[in-house]
């Protein structure tokens, strides 16, 4: 029987109860509002039920997506434990029907997920086919009542609930947008993104769905029609969707977008090198959707990983500056005639950009070439502070701390052999990109020891495996005392789990056909976890006990090769493809403690 979305519902009031009844919680709930809605929370206006769907998708967000400090991970799953002790009492003082209802129903929150779903069939008192246009994925919707507001090629927003039997049910706050074209604009840009090299699944959080189809602050359109920043390219932020002012015409160009990226926490070094990049690529107006290979998602990974500026208000800054240097040196509508001088401007333009890009990879002062690159490009020589500049960042100094420490160690411990350290030479490799130390968190080494080993294969031995989780362990309290970076606070749970899952999962991948473990592409398969094992070792389809759980909650009956069934626990995750035949072909298999993490 298919889960009642009262009971959802009744979820939500519960851990919301929950989350209001814990002093620290309910502060760090309300300080989560401006950073949900990017500023003040909706409300104000006259739709009162406006306000309270935003609300909702807050909640939502806050309980599955919002990593709690003082719980040290996702609120819904930190809360288990007191919401079964409610579940019990419910139990008690109702009936087993409707606890066992809210047992699935937290169950089903953990599995619900965000998208952009195009709907592709609709059965009018039934439900509806999506397709979800960001993670490529399937979906049966069985909502009567909200199949009845819903027409093909509608595009449904926001998070569903797996409700069991192949079935979902739509958060009582998604946005339908309705609008000629919106949705193949979309997936033309989607499916851009993919070309240039991102992967096939781009996931999309509920944070950046706000912002890119309700709009800051504002509350949600569900009027069936499709809000401004989806309706109109031009005016919307290419990475987020919301709604901006075209610059203004502007005598210094250059300057400004130097400006812009300097006041949004850039030093001048990394907003030099993102100005080169924005002006060698223009952006182009007419598409929907920026990232991936593209000047924008570039620059903005790049500060993602090497810096810690506020990545919201560097895509701002990134915007403005793209719109103020793709028309540097034209006209005042953007664009300029193809004239014998222009072309001759055009040349000036490049070798302008490529002194500039010379002079930055000698090591030149980045505000002198900035200045020298204005006058170049004939926009004036007007000096600007450019204000303190912070400590340049050095790729590497993940590797150069893992060394000192195995200095400071041996020197303090005559006893301390820095061998028992060697496993850390991967962490090193992996944390390369990263240029401050503070940069490093927990999330980083979960991402590392679950994901990344498996993938690169670099675990030799069970041996190796368990040293390195502990040198992890060594590495996290020497980080805290010496250096007062608290990396191990979110994974030093994880990392009891691994000590005995990781060389478990290690033999599991060498047990894998050697054409599928060949297979170097993470984006080849789905992710998919082991709900069980069969003991017996089944011969055939028919008679297995292995089964799977998809990304969407469905459970699978699939036939795991003999060699591999013997490595794999439940809870165990893989990425891999179900034959037609049931056959499952596994192309790596990770630990348990990787289920809460997105591989990247």
């Amino acid at each position: 029987m298919a889960l009642e979305s009262t009971s959802i519902e009744r979820c939500l009031e519960i851990l919301a109860w929950e989350v209001r009844s814990d002093a620290n919680l309910a502060k760090e709930f309300e300080a989560s509002i401006e950073v949900f809605f990017r500023g003040s929370a909706p409300g104000g206006g006259e739709n009162v039920t406006e306000t309270l769907l935003a609300a909702r998708r807050h909640l939502e967000w806050f309980l599955v997506e919002h990593h709690s400090p003082s719980l040290r991970g996702a609120v819904a799953e930190r809360l288990e434990d007191r919401y079964a002790a409610r579940v019990d009492a419910i139990r008690r003082e109702e009936d087993d029907e409707t606890a066992n209802a809210l047992e699935e129903a937290i169950d089903s929150l953990r599995r619900s997920h965000t998208g952009i779903f195009d709907v592709e069939e609709v059965r009018a008192g039934e439900g509806a086919w999506l397709r979800d246009l960001t993670g490529l994925g399937n979906y049966a919707l069985g909502d009567p009542a909200m199949s009845r507001r819903l027409v093909e090629h509608d595009l449904l927003v926001g998070r569903l609930y797996p409700t069991g039997e192949g079935l979902n049910t739509a958060s009582p706050a998604v946005a339908i947008v309705r609008g000629a074209n919106i949705a193949g604009a979309l997936e033309a840009d989607l499916n851009r993104m993919r070309s240039e090299g991102a992967a096939n699944v781009i996931r999309v959080s509920q944070g950046e769905l706000e912002a890119m189809f309700f709009g800051a602050g504002t509350g949600p359109s569900l009027t069936d029609s499709a809000p401004q920043a989806a309706a109109d390219p031009v005016d919307a932020d290419p990475a987020t969707g919301e709604a901006v002012a075209e610059p203004d015409a502007s005598a210094d160009p250059v300057g400004d977008a130097t400006a812009a990226l300097l006041g949004a926490g850039l030093d001048a070094d990394t907003a030099g090198s993102a100005l080169e990049r924005l002006l060698r690529e223009p952006r182009d107006p007419e598409r929907l959707v920026h990232g991936g290979g593209d000047a924008f998602g570039t620059i903005l990974e790049q500060l993602a990983f090497d810096t810690d500026v506020d990545l919201e208000a560097a895509r701002s800054a990134l915007l403005r500056a793209w719109d103020l240097v793709s028309t540097a040196g034209h006209g005042p509508d953007g664009a300029a005639e193809e004239t014998t001088a222009d072309v001759d401007d055009d040349a000036a333009r490049c070798k302008a950009v490529d002194a500039f890009a010379e002079g930055r990879a000698a090591g030149g002062d980045a505000g002198e070439l900035v200045r020298t690159l204005r006058r170049d490009l004939g926009l004036g020589d007007e000096d600007g502070d450019e204000g303190d500049r912070p400590a340049p960042d050095f790729p590497g100094v993940v590797g150069a701390m893992i060394d000192e420490m195995a200095w400071e160690l041996g020197a303090t411990d005559p006893a301390f052999d820095a061998k028992r350290l060697a496993p850390l030479q991967h962490l090193a490799t992996f944390a390369k990109p990263i240029g401050v130390f503070e940069e490093l968190s927990g999330t980083d080494l979960l991402q590392f020891a679950t994901f990344w080993l498996q993938e690169k294969g670099t675990l030799t031995s069970d041996e190796e495996a368990v040293a390195l989780v502990h040198a992890l362990r060594r590495f996290c309290d020497w980080a805290l005392d010496a250096h007062e970076v608290d990396v191990g606070s979110e994974v030093l749970d994880a990392l009891d789990g691994l000590e005995t899952s990781l060389p478990r999962i290690r033999r599991a991948n060498d047990a894998l056909d050697p054409a599928a473990r060949e297979t170097g592409d993470e984006d080849v398969g789905e992710r998919l976890e082991v709900v069980s094992v069969d003991a017996e070792g089944a011969a055939s389809f028919e008679t297995s006990g292995d089964r799977v759980r998809t990304a969407a909650g469905d459970e699978l009956t699939v036939l795991f090769d003999g060699a591999l069934r013997e490595h794999l626990r439940p809870g165990d995750q893989i990425r891999g493809r179900v034959e037609l035949d049931g056959h499952a072909l596994v192309y790596r298999c990770y630990p348990p403690e990787a289920a809460a993490l997105t591989p990247r």
